[in-house]
């Protein structure tokens, strides 16, 4: 695979699809990698640098692609959704005949038959997701089955506080899947991919928010304590939605308001503070060159910088501070 062109570093680079300088050489790809075609582009289309990065997730998909031209792109039909990010520029996306534009500010929802508009400076990051993945995952958090196609609205506002959570979630996964491909890790990303799948669907419009905003029956006192015995017993490993409603029985959105009710917390952040005190006894305990970033991962924290501030919440010291300690008394010993 060739080198992306210039010297900036891109999202996901250590994952590239693509990267070409000819025309000729970027049809062929968008056709045999994507089932896309070119519609429009200018009448010089010789300065082209075509990059895409993606990285394949357990259920999902997440790109990188700018194409250094201003140019259209048609998406055959297909069984995904789309969520469009701007990362820079600005670009829109044509479908059912009217445009949506991805901003700073607002994202795309877009069905896999499309025509997106790039400008010459517009990069944007995707996040594929399949339409049944989806389906599923809305029957898990409310418990009922959902019999018909969901329909997204195409403007996502990120400006709203769900908006806002939506992209930092998406920005953690991104910085959790550069960070590099160490075992630890790849539990961060089953996990933010997952809150990535149920907060799409918290926070977009649809056709089944109805069942989202109905009133979830309660689980009883025995499924709450089943979800907390799954989690402590499987604290190192993702904690997702399908294996709690597994274990209990429950719907997720029933299993949340309960436990809530009767710990205090949602049992994912019961998983956290669990993890805490996971990550202070490593620490206390730490030999050799372990770091505060190995702890994190094993933990399953992919920002570095909240886990140093929920740990300071909880412990009243940086986990800085308590490997220090430890390796001064390893040192004094």
């Amino acid at each position: 695979m060739s080198p992306a062109p210039g010297a900036r570093k891109r999202p996901l680079g250590a994952f590239p699809a693509f990267a070409v300088s000819n025309f000729d050489q970027l049809s062929g790809i968008l056709e045999a990698q994507l089932g896309a075609r070119i519609a429009r582009m200018p009448v010089d289309g010789s300065h082209i640098e075509a990059v895409a990065n993606a990285k394949r997730l357990e259920n999902s998909e997440f790109w990188y692609c700018a194409y250094g031209m201003p140019l259209s792109v048609k998406f055959p039909d297909g069984d995904y959704l789309r969520l469009q990010l701007q990362h820079r520029g600005v670009g829109g996306t044509w479908q059912k005949g009217s445009l949506a534009a991805v901003t700073p500010t607002q994202a795309c929802i877009s069905r896999a038959e499309v025509e997106i508009d790039f400008a010459p400076d517009f990069e944007q990051l995707v996040w594929r997701v399949p339409k049944g993945k989806l389906e599923q995952r809305l029957a898990l958090m409310t418990g009922r089955p959902v019999a018909y196609a969901l329909d997204f609205a195409p403007a996502l506002d990120l400006t709203s506080p769900k908006g806002a959570m939506l992209q930092q979630i998406v920005n953690c996964l991104r910085q959790t899947i550069e960070a590099g491909t160490m075992p630890a890790s790849q539990l961060v990303v089953r996990e933010l991919e997952q809150a990535l799948i149920s907060a799409f669907l918290a926070t977009a419009d649809h056709s089944g928010r109805s069942l989202l905003e109905a009133t979830p029956v309660r689980a009883g006192a025995a499924q709450v304590s089943r979800a907390e015995a799954h989690i402590e017993a499987n604290w190192d490993q993702a904690i997702t939605i399908e294996d709690l409603v597994a274990a209990t029985g429950s719907s997720a959105r029933s299993l949340f308001r309960s436990f809530k009710e009767a710990r205090g917390c949602s049992p994912m952040e019961f998983a956290r503070d669990l993890r805490l005190q996971h990550a202070r006894r490593m620490l206390e305990n730490a030999e050799g060159a372990t770091t505060v970033t190995d702890v994190a991962f094993a933990c399953g924290f992919g920002d570095l910088g909240r886990f140093a501030k929920e740990f300071q919440r909880a412990f009243g010291q940086r986990p800085s501070e308590m490997l220090a300690s430890r390796r001064r008394r390893i040192y004094l010993a």
